[in-house]
């Protein structure tokens, strides 16, 4: 050891001793949920009650023995001894390998190492263990796309539970040295910060000043408390200082999690996940672990494009034939009946003139065609993955366009139409028209159908727009019919799944589609009394 080094460490030792109490960072290695050990010449000379837990052993169990009893092989063994012998002259050492339990079977772990005094043979070196097994489990589940992203994430919240379980049931180490703390403690690989009961800070460890970028315990405390430099879960800024203040007077005897964005020194936002636990020693107030958790967004962010391109091809292998011949068959007709009904125009124009009931039939009939074609059209859209041309549409205008489209089959159905608009002025949605129209048509056209066998009491169908939080609007359309059958409920939006007689089962289907194209979602729930409710959200156009 440095002389430098041995002269801050002999007197944190006497500091603390005539103080009479532990230090701080004592309570939270007593709590920590990693395996740590500490080894000379290959052999252990302590481990804590995690590190013992992984590996299937006793508390202490390890103690005393050669890390041999932890590798697959004689080989193994040899190939990690020659990094070893490297590490005992750079100081640091990691690396990924599969360890032996006690019972024979096999766990991946990341295993971190640090020599205290660097350079000598029988050097003391600290080292961080973690059980990397479910990590590697997801990542070969991963590249047989049989997971799913709601799996992993039910998966992460299940371990996150049991290791704040664990970080609470975990049993008191030994007493060892001051010494041996304080290493421990400085070379953990998460960030750490203890408060005492005051909430000041009281320490932290080289790890959080590496990952919020302090240079100095000075410079950390100024960055604490800079509001420019966090922001919370809505993106609003916040001092980091403001946060643990607030989960500190919570008390609360259960482990807290939170997040939020960090500035980085080179400019960038990183995502930091953290644990807050408060301490029931006298005299210290809580210990908050913090970590660097953008990577593992990221891999989220990939899964989520790769069940996007699964989704994708999912709707090319059944939608792709059917596009086509619908464009091909359909195409003919309507352009056939568009020049039929240009020529009725032209050619009793006199006629129509005295006759503007029928004039108005007439264009009603082009209006509908136009958007048969417009239909078609966004068709081959669909199937060709492509992005819709956005722009800025009045949904209410929008509204009764569709209802005058629809205004013969909802007069011939019986059916009465109620609007509401919420939160008037709305602003306007960021949308493609057509498409949009079409689920609407789709939702309209499904609630006058379900409506026919109702004689006893009106037919009804209540169509909202409300502004809703964080810059969406949503458009709820329901009726007072017998409502969707409960076997129905899970499968409602697949493909073929239909309650008409003679449906096709895709129309709910295409409108989810095309909804969540813009970014939006359409969602069925029960309506109270009786009947279906359809709402899906859109964005609102942003002011910039």
């Amino acid at each position: 050891m440095e002389p430098h080094t041995r002269k801050r460490l002999s007197g944190t030792v006497s500091m603390v001793a005539s103080a009479g109490t532990d230090a701080p960072w004592r309570m939270v290695l007593d709590n920590t949920i990693v395996g740590i050990a500490t080894l000379r010449q290959r052999r252990f000379v302590w481990t804590n009650a995690r590190m013992a837990e992984m590996l299937g052993y006793a508390p202490g169990e390890l103690d005393g023995q050669s890390v041999r009893c932890l590798y697959v092989s004689q080989a193994d063994y040899e190939e990690v001894g020659q990094a070893y012998n490297r590490f005992m002259q750079h100081a640091f050492y990691t690396h990924e390998h599969a360890q032996v339990c006690k019972d024979g079977s096999q766990i991946w772990c990341r295993i971190s190492g640090r020599v205290v005094e660097p350079g000598r043979s029988d050097a003391m070196s600290v080292w961080v263990v973690q059980d990397l097994s479910d990590k590697k489990r997801a990542e070969d589940a991963l590249r047989r796309v049989n997971q799913h992203l709601e799996q992993t994430v039910l998966q992460r919240t299940r371990h996150l539970r049991q290791n704040n379980e664990s970080l609470r049931a975990a049993q008191a180490l030994s007493a060892e040295s001051l010494d041996k703390y304080r290493t421990l403690f400085s070379h953990l690989p998460l960030g750490v910060l203890v408060t005492n009961a005051a909430g000041e800070v009281v320490e932290v460890n080289r790890t959080l000043q590496q990952t919020l970028g302090a240079p100095s315990r000075v410079g950390l405390l100024a960055l604490l408390n800079d509001s420019t430099r966090a922001q919370d879960a809505d993106g609003q800024p916040v001092a980091l200082a403001d946060t643990l203040r607030r989960l500190h007077q919570g008390r609360s005897s259960r482990p807290q999690q939170f997040e939020l964005r960090w500035l980085a020194g080179g400019g960038g936002w990183r995502d930091i996940a953290g644990v807050a636990m408060a301490l029931s020693t006298r005299g210290m107030g809580a210990v908050f672990t913090l970590s660097d958790v953008t990577d593992q967004r990221l891999a989220r962010e990939r899964e989520h494009r790769q069940q996007q391109e699964l989704a994708h091809a999912a709707r090319l292998s059944l939608m792709g034939q059917m596009s086509s011949a619908l464009a091909h068959e359909l195409g003919q007709p309507l352009n056939a009946c568009q020049s039929y009904l240009t020529g009725i125009r032209h050619r009793l124009a006199s006629e129509l003139a005295q006759r503007p009931d029928i004039a108005q039939a007439l264009d009603k009939a082009m209006a509908h065609l136009d958007q048969a074609g417009q239909i078609i059209g966004h068709v081959r859209g669909f199937v060709s993955r492509h992005e819709p041309a956005l722009q800025a549409v009045d949904l209410a205008q929008l509204l009764n366009a569709t209802l005058r489209l629809l205004e013969l089959p909802l007069r011939q159905g019986g059916v009465r139409v109620r609007t509401r608009l919420r939160g008037q002025p709305l602003p306007p949605a960021h949308c493609h028209q057509v498409e949009i129209q079409q689920v609407l048509v789709n939702l309209v056209m499904n609630a006058i159908e379900a409506l026919q066998g109702q004689d006893n009491r009106p037919r009804l169908i209540d169509i909202s727009v409300a502004r809703g939080a964080s810059g969406r609007l949503t458009c709820t359309v329901a009726d007072n019919g017998p409502g969707v059958l409960p076997a129905l409920h899970q499968r409602l939006f697949d493909p073929y799944v239909s309650t008409k007689p003679k449906g096709l089962g895709m129309g709910l289907m295409i409108s989810r589609t095309l909804v969540e194209s813009h970014g939006g979602s359409l969602r069925h729930t029960r309506r109270r009394g009786g009947g279906a409710r359809f709402q899906f959200s859109l964005p609102e156009v942003s002011v910039s």
